[in-house]
C-alpha cells in the first residue's frame, strides 16, 4: 500500500509531457485529436465505399461520442484520463455508427485500429529504425519507452515496472480501456485501443532485427487474462 502510494506520488510529481510542454493547451490538443479522428473516419468511409453515407456516419459519431463523454465524466481521475475517455468514446461511437454497413465485428476492429494509428506504421518504423541505429545502448532506449508508457498512461491505469539484466517488464494490473469497454458492453474494443497502440512501439521487425530485442505479451487483459504483461528481452548474440 505505502510503496504504491509513493510510486503514484512520484508519477504525479513528474507530471505529463502534455502539461509540461503545452501548458494550458490541453483543450486545444484534445479538440485537434478529435478532428483528426473525424477526418480519418471520413477518408476511410470513402475508401470502403461508404462515401454516400460518410456525412451521416461522422455526424452520428460526433454527437454520440459527445454524449458518452458527458455521461462518463466520472471516469476522469487526471489529465491523461480525459484523453483516454475521449478516445474510448470515439471508438465506441464509431463502432456503433458503422455497424449497419460493416456487419462483421473483425472488419470493424480493423477499421478502428487504422483510425488509432495502424496506418502510421509505414512512417513510424523508418523513424524508429534511425533512432535505434543512432543509439549506443539500444536496449536502454527501448526500455525507456516502456517505462515512459507507465507515466504516459496516467493514474487511470495500475502499472508496475520490473527490471533485470537484459530484461524489462511492464505489468498492467488494471486498464482504463478494459474497464470502460466492459462497462459499455463492448470488451472487444480494448484490443484495438490500448493494445494496438502498444504494438506500434514494440512489436516491430525493426526492434527485433536492428536492436536484437524481443518483445512479447505473455498475458493480456483483452484476451481474458487478469493482467497485461509487456516484456522486452535482449537476444543473445550467436557465437
Amino acid at each position: 500500500g505505502g510503496e504504491k502510494e509513493k510510486e503514484k506520488e512520484k508519477d504525479r510529481g513528474q507530471g505529463h509531457w502534455l502539461s509540461k510542454h503545452f501548458p494550458n493547451q490541453e483543450e486545444w490538443l484534445l479538440k485537434q485529436a478529435k478532428e483528426w479522428w473525424f477526418k480519418g473516419l471520413s477518408g476511410l468511409c470513402n475508401e470502403l465505399s461508404l462515401g454516400e453515407n460518410h456525412d451521416l456516419i461522422v455526424e452520428q459519431v460526433r454527437e454520440r461520442s459527445a454524449v458518452l463523454e458527458r455521461e462518463n465524466g466520472h471516469h476522469i481521475v487526471d489529465g491523461r484520463s480525459r484523453t483516454h475517455l475521449q478516445q474510448a468514446c470515439l471508438a465506441l461511437a464509431t463502432n456503433k455508427a458503422i455497424s449497419p454497413w460493416v456487419g462483421d465485428t473483425d472488419e470493424r476492429l480493423v477499421i478502428l485500429s487504422r483510425l488509432l494509428g495502424k496506418d502510421s506504421e509505414a512512417i513510424f518504423n523508418p523513424l524508429q529504425k534511425v533512432a535505434i541505429m543512432l543509439s549506443r545502448d539500444k536496449m536502454a532506449m527501448i526500455s525507456k519507452r516502456l517505462k515512459l508508457l507507465k507515466l504516459d498512461y496516467g493514474q487511470a491505469f495500475d502499472m508496475a515496472i520490473q527490471e533485470e539484466e537484459g530484461e524489462c517488464t511492464l505489468q498492467v494490473n488494471s486498464c482504463f480501456y478494459a474497464r470502460f469497454f466492459q462497462e459499455m458492453g463492448s470488451p472487444e474494443l480494448t484490443s484495438v485501443t490500448c493494445c494496438s497502440v502498444d504494438s506500434l512501439w514494440f512489436d516491430s521487425s525493426v526492434i527485433r532485427e536492428k536492436a536484437r530485442v524481443e518483445f512479447s505479451r505473455p498475458s493480456s487483459i483483452s484476451e481474458g487474462d487478469c493482467k497485461c504483461v509487456l516484456k522486452l528481452v535482449t537476444r543473445q548474440t550467436e557465437a
